[in-house]
């Protein structure tokens, strides 16, 4: 295992959610108030789980969508939807809707939601009668198409279900923590990307499929696997910095009635063989002297 320096996994994280999160940082809106079209597609949840291309959403613990109020998850459980069952576009039902809490809706759902690595970014598109905004569609973006997701998947699976295979095997909810936070380290190296790898390093894909990946990648994987175990965990992030050096994304994880820090990428510097577990099931006292703290997050 090569040693990986403290310095480098800080700095390289420089591009993490400005892609992962581009709507995050503006979508294309037009005015600041979204209205529900009498006419044009909704999105619900299929019938048949059988009929999800790829994944069906389920038996994933949805931390950030319990931090919204109820419109909020109406577009929540909208874009997941939409994106799970790849539709290029949708209106929503919503009756009004501000551009900061789209933002906001659609940057919790990928956090939740790291199996859906295919997600891109969005836009909205309007149409006006008279003055009155009468529409609100959504458009989406991805990152792979349907076929191509389903070939990626289909390439990381191997790799993911053996973690989760070994994972089952461990005698508590502990042990099964920190054998996946060991794992990743074990099987992963941070490291710089081209500007064609960028889209690739910012979900899950990365640290399953060439085991070279970006703290996106550490803390989505985590996160995926915990969904698996029915381990309650969630991804937190720190995201538009002055110093997008900054930027950065960990976990969290409850074990045995409480809620405790992850953070996989910067404790992956193995020295002389071991592994260190300076940010593994830390209190928020101790985790954020070096973090920052994103509302919303449990008390730890």
């Amino acid at each position: 295992m090569k040693k990986k320096k403290t310095i480098l996994l800080i700095s390289k994280c420089v591009l993490v959610v400005l892609i992962l999160f581009g709507a995050f940082f503006g979508g294309l809106f037009v005015g600041n108030l979204y209205k529900v079209a009498n006419k044009g597609e909704s999105v619900n949840a299929l019938s048949n789980e059988d009929d999800y291309p790829i994944f069906d959403g389920k038996d994933v613990y949805e931390y950030w969508r319990g931090t919204l109020n109820e419109d909020e998850q109406i577009l929540y459980d909208e874009i997941k939807e939409a994106y799970l069952q790849f539709k290029k576009e949708f209106t929503t039902r919503l009756n009004s809707l501000t551009e900061s809490q789209m933002r906001k809706v659609y940057l919790l759902v990928k956090l939740d939601h790291p199996e859906i690595f295919w997600v891109n970014t969005y836009s909205t598109a309007q149409t006006f009668l008279g003055n009155v905004d009468t529409s609100s569609e959504i458009v989406l973006y991805y990152t792979y198409s349907e076929e191509e997701a389903k070939e990626i998947k289909a390439r990381i699976e191997k790799n993911y279900s053996k973690i989760i295979e070994e994972a089952k095997k461990q005698e508590n909810d502990f042990q099964k923590i920190k054998f996946v936070h060991d794992k990743l380290i074990e099987i992963s190296v941070y490291r710089d990307f081209t500007d064609e790898e960028i889209s690739s390093f910012q979900n899950m894909v990365s640290i399953f499929d060439t085991g070279e990946s970006v703290c996106a990648g550490y803390a989505y994987g985590f996160k995926f696997i915990m969904d698996q175990l029915g381990i309650k965990s969630l991804a937190s992030v720190d995201i538009g910095n002055e110093d997008s050096s900054k930027n950065h994304i960990w976990n969290m994880v409850y074990l045995y009635g409480k809620w405790y820090n992850i953070d996989v990428t910067w404790d992956d510097e193995v020295q002389e063989g071991e592994i260190r577990y300076k940010h593994f099931l830390k209190s928020n006292e101790e985790f954020y002297q070096d973090h920052h703290m994103q509302e919303g997050i449990p008390q730890a």
